[in-house]
């Protein structure tokens, strides 16, 4: 295929179309109509000789061809784009948007003066914050998300990523529950009743993996996809809720609960905080200078 007989905002409209999978939302982001981003679809097809889409039931999905296409394109115009746009980012005149995946807790605790900042300093900026499940690291390679800050064991190869901070695990019970001011044992621990934080990163299984390595289960009576709703519930209810020791110390004040340590046999692994994101946007100048403000602000809190 030579380059000389194509239009290259060809290859923009096929980024759109490939990452929405919609002729529709693909014209919406480019700024063109529908009948220019059809008419342009119909192009691209004769040029790969391939569908590139096609619909299945109510949906429309990415042919192989179009699949492969798709893990290569936004590297390829992230290098074109190099070669035509200057280096030098100014945030005060830069429109575009980005999708964040984090915690709760980093973006109800942590990001609010960040983003007051940003408001200011580069008022062209959209953030869409995303709550963090394992499985977005795919949506990272795809180009789904833009950055995330979560916790994990280890950043896949293709993936960029800064470490922001680490933690070890502590226990929050209110003052009424019967191990209030007490050294927890195991026995104590294990036939508790537990509240457990399902969304928004992986607090629980690194406790559960812990305690399957001394043969021992913990009762997880409740379990709900948010920290401030576990506090909260935690405040009212005999429950022990088990967490990073930092958010543990920022948050349990608040929530007039004890901070207990774990048992003495109960050994968890450290939780190491990331910020990541994929290694096609790793030269992309607006994602540069707001990885950098992100991990300026995230990377200086002693909560992580």
């Amino acid at each position: 295929m030579e380059l000389a007989r194509i239009n290259l905002n060809l290859l923009i409209s096929l980024y759109y179309l490939l990452r929405n999978r919609s002729v529709t939302e693909a014209a919406a982001d480019q700024h063109i109509t529908q009948p220019a981003m059809s008419r342009n679809l119909s192009q691209l097809r004769k040029i790969f000789d391939d569908p590139l889409m096609v619909r299945v039931g109510n949906n429309m999905q990415l042919t192989p061809h179009g699949e492969q296409l798709w893990l290569k394109l936004p590297e390829a115009l992230n290098h074109l784009e190099s070669l035509l746009v200057p280096d030098r980012f100014e945030a005060a005149g830069y429109h575009g948007e980005f999708n964040i995946a984090s915690t709760d807790f980093i973006t109800h605790d942590l990001m609010p003066p960040l983003l007051a900042e940003l408001q200011s300093d580069a008022p062209g900026i959209s953030l869409h914050f995303h709550l963090w499940e394992p499985g977005m690291m795919e949506s990272l390679r795809q180009g789904r998300m833009d950055l995330a800050a979560c916790i994990l064991d280890t950043v896949p190869n293709d993936i960029y990523g800064k470490q922001i901070g680490s933690d070890n695990y502590s226990c929050l019970v209110n003052r009424n529950h019967p191990l209030s001011g007490q050294v927890i044992s195991m026995t104590d621990y294990i036939h508790a009743d537990h509240i457990g934080i399902s969304a928004g990163g992986d607090k629980i299984r690194a406790v559960d993996e812990a305690l399957v390595k001394l043969k021992h289960q913990r009762n997880m009576k409740l379990t709900v996809p948010f920290i401030h709703s576990a506090m909260a519930i935690t405040s009212r209810a005999n429950y022990i809720l088990t967490l990073p020791s930092r958010i543990a110390a920022r948050l349990g004040p608040k929530y007039g609960l004890e901070i207990l340590e774990l048992p003495e046999q109960l050994k968890i692994p450290a939780s190491n905080y990331y910020l990541i994101w994929h290694q096609r946007l790793q030269s992309d100048p607006a994602h540069r200078y707001l990885r950098e403000r992100m991990f300026d602000s995230l990377g200086t809190d002693e909560s992580l």
